[in-house]
């Protein structure tokens, strides 16, 4: 069914535009020139700053146009038409051609509708306009599309599924588009198809109580391998403890009725992305990396050693949460915490990613017990304990 969009939403339309004016006048004193650049990677950080070590703000597939009004021996400086510039290096980026002013695309056809395992928005673009996702809460996202105007006059609306979507514009003029929930976001992905970009935001996931992971896909990285050894202590390499855990980890999440696979089944070296892209290939829900922790002046090991999980996006965290409390229940090693950290295996918004560290292969007593294989079933019960118990509290 067509549905005209609401007085509210028309009104947010009409929102005057004093932020972006006020981003043009400062460029107008740097310069009114462009250059066009094509992001040449998936995965493309956009930085707060022109330093690797800055915050990142988004990231962006292959292929995507942003406008650079500054350029360093480094980074293109990019604008988005926000209130303040990000920054892309310029090894994720292409020039293609400078142009006078931002070319924005015009937004004329939205229409949002579910499948048996999405909600989906799929906006009509002429390219590919830059983007981002925001988790505002655990149960909600927004989802903003940069460098674009919203026809108001011939906007074209098509809302086929009863879940909570509204279509609006942020400050800066930009279409936004929020979804809200009763239950925790269970994963999303933006992907371009022909001349359209889609925003797909995975259902909710179903709790069952005889079978948890019914229906479920789980992925087991097993860090490291091959060339890439990992931490190594007490003639213990990471790779190896890594593997051995995983394949423990397998057997118990098929028990609990998950389809499961390891990136890896043997001793070979895998680039970080390939893993993520292997779990995107098997549709997973999760994505749970295996590893041994370390230190880096192995200083203090005494004190700072046990089991922890680390997580990236917010909808990553009771998940990391249960898999850290079941761990340190099951091995009684030391907590570690559950830790915020920007990692390749940690940032994928779908699959559901997380990293454990099961324990410190450079502490003697954990090191003996984690290359026991009695005890690493122990580590693997913990774990898949962990994913039950989350989704038992959750959904």
């Amino acid at each position: 069914m067509k549905r005209f969009l609401p007085t509210l939403l028309l009104s947010l339309i009409l929102i005057p535009t004093y932020a972006q004016e006020a981003v043009t006048d400062e460029v107008d004193k740097i310069g009114n020139m462009y250059t066009v650049i094509e992001t040449t990677h998936n995965y493309t950080p956009v930085r707060e700053g022109a330093s690797v070590n800055a915050k990142r703000f988004s990231h962006l597939k292959r292929g995507v146009k942003v406008f650079a009004n500054e350029i360093d021996e480094n980074f293109y400086r990019i604008d988005l038409g926000l209130d303040k510039y990000y920054w892309i290096e310029k090894k994720y980026a292409d020039a293609q051609t400078t142009i006078n002013s931002r070319q924005l695309i015009t937004i004329d056809d939205i229409k949002i509708y579910e499948n048996s395992k999405y909600y989906i928005a799929k906006i009509k673009t002429k390219d590919k306009p830059p983007y981002n996702e925001i988790e505002t809460g655990k149960n909600s996202l927004d989802f903003i599309i940069y460098d674009t105007i919203i026809d108001k006059e011939n906007l074209n609306t098509e809302i086929l599924t009863t879940a909570d979507f509204k279509i609006s514009k942020d400050e800066f003029d930009n279409l936004k588009i929020s979804y809200f929930s009763n239950l925790p976001l269970a994963g999303h992905e933006v992907l371009f198809e022909d001349d359209y970009l889609l925003l797909k935001v995975k259902k909710p996931f179903e709790y069952h109580h005889k079978k948890p992971l019914k229906n479920l896909t789980v992925v087991i990285d097993p860090g490291h391998g091959g060339k890439e050894p990992g931490a190594c202590a007490f003639n213990l390499k990471e790779k190896d403890l890594n593997l051995e855990i995983s394949k423990k980890l397998k057997t118990e999440l098929k028990h609990l009725g998950g389809n499961v696979y390891l990136t890896r089944d043997e001793d070979i070296y895998m680039d970080l992305y390939d893993r993520v892209d292997f779990a995107k290939e098997k549709n997973a829900d999760f994505l749970i990396s295996i590893h041994q922790n370390s230190l880096p002046d192995r200083k203090n090991v005494d004190k700072k050693h046990g089991s922890g999980v680390y997580y990236y996006n917010k909808e990553a965290y009771e998940l990391a949460k249960e898999i850290k409390n079941s761990l340190v229940k099951k091995t009684k090693f030391q907590d570690d915490g559950v830790n915020l950290s920007s990692l390749a295996l940690t940032r994928a918004q779908n699959p559901i990613c997380v990293l454990v560290e099961c324990g410190y292969i450079i502490h003697p007593e954990e090191a003996k017990k984690l290359s026991d294989d009695g005890f690493q079933k122990k580590v693997a019960e913990g774990v898949a304990e962990g994913i039950k118990n989350y989704l038992k509290n959750n959904f």
